[in-house]
């Protein structure tokens, strides 16, 4: 598949998610992520994985914000 293509898929389905409202990612990090998927360069369980550890990284940071201190 060409990049135009795979950017082409980027489009519409975030284009389908905004509406219906669905929340969307919008770190720089993940947008060029899905640049190197639209590139060829890793493929989508790459990109899965990545953003997963993204979403745990955010996960503990933010619990480790809001721990409560007994």
């Amino acid at each position: 598949m060409s990049i135009e293509g795979r950017r082409a898929i980027i489009a519409r389905a975030f284009n389908r998610a905004k509406e219906v409202g669905l929340p969307l990612e919008g770190s720089a990090e993940f947008e060029s992520w899905l640049e190197e998927w639209a590139k060829g360069d890793i493929d989508i369980p790459i990109l899965r994985r990545r953003y997963v550890e993204l979403l745990r990284a955010r996960d503990i940071a933010w619990r480790n914000r809001h721990v409560l201190v007994e």
